[in-house]
């Protein structure tokens, strides 16, 4: 049985308020794990575009902005 299934199998033992906030969980954890956007293969413009901004994405989850650091400069 599979991940899946299993999550399936318990989340139908829940009550309607569990199962709702279940679901809440799960899309917090799909904004807090994003996954990257499928590219098609023959889309080459949407590939390139990807490939170069690949770069540039950021994990700022751990990120504490200070105000008193930043007036400070």
């Amino acid at each position: 049985m599979s991940a899946v299934d299993l999550m399936a199998q318990e989340a139908t033992e829940l009550s309607a308020a569990q199962q709702a906030e279940l679901l809440d969980f799960t899309g917090y954890l799909k904004t807090r794990h994003p996954q990257a956007p499928a590219v098609a293969a023959d889309d080459s413009k949407l590939a390139e575009l990807v490939a170069f901004f690949a770069l540039y994405r950021k994990d700022f989850g751990s990120f504490v902005f200070d105000r008193d650091e930043a007036n400070a400069r």
